[in-house]
């Protein structure tokens, strides 16, 4: 598609969203942070913040103006040759894998578990701050609530919840199982929609209805 094409084609969804005014297209980091109510308060009030060292708000200038000094935009500005990223060519030439075929390096990339390279680390930051969210609910649930947090020590998914006594006793591992696939298939798909995301955890919550429970 030639540039005129995609200009075009920005302009139809733009009209099918009813945003025509905003800017044709963006990189996904002014995306996100403009959305209205969402991240533009914090933004201005990162940005003015005068306390905060010039460096950091220059690097988040930078990502939602599209100009961090990425592989992508290197490339775009003739520095470099290839917009692959680099990251992700080291992960795969360490494990001896072909560096064909490698994912543009943007900002949303490098800061994405998509990144081969960095990966790990975004793994272990989103767990960190799931943790401390998780933590700080219960700390600040009120006596009288029902809601009970059965997972503090650890993660757990489906097959080693139902090694504990007391999920036994609500239904049998199989007929939760069966329960949320019967619920599942009811579900319409979406256009766009990822496949995969709908997990047996969220179901779990309506497949409970039809378990008797002395536990919850």
């Amino acid at each position: 598609m030639d540039e005129e094409g995609f200009k075009k084609t920005c302009i139809k969804e733009k009209k099918k969203r009813r945003d025509i005014q905003q800017p044709l297209y963006g990189t996904s980091v002014a995306n996100f942070m403009l959305r209205q109510d969402a991240g533009r308060f914090m933004l201005g009030k990162y940005l003015s913040d005068k306390k905060l060292p010039w460096q950091r708000r220059r690097r988040l200038g930078m990502a939602v103006a599209g100009n961090t000094p990425t592989a992508s935009f290197l490339t775009k500005i003739g520095k470099m040759q290839s917009a692959g990223c680099r990251l992700c060519r080291i992960a795969r030439e360490a494990r001896g894998e072909s560096t064909d075929g490698l994912a543009a390096e943007t900002h949303g990339h490098i800061n994405g578990a998509g990144c081969e390279g960095i990966a790990m680390t975004v793994m272990v930051a989103h767990h960190s701050i799931w943790r401390h969210l998780y933590d700080s609910m219960h700390a600040a649930q009120k006596p009288k609530s029902k809601l009970k947090f059965v997972t503090l020590d650890k993660e757990s998914n489906m097959s080693t919840l139902w090694r504990r006594e007391e999920f036994l006793r609500i239904c049998s591992k199989d007929d939760l199982a069966e329960k949320a696939q019967e619920i599942e298939v009811t579900i319409p798909v979406k256009k766009f929609k990822r496949h995969g995301t709908t997990s047996i955890l969220s179901l779990s919550a309506q497949s409970m209805r039809f378990c008797r429970s002395d536990v919850f």
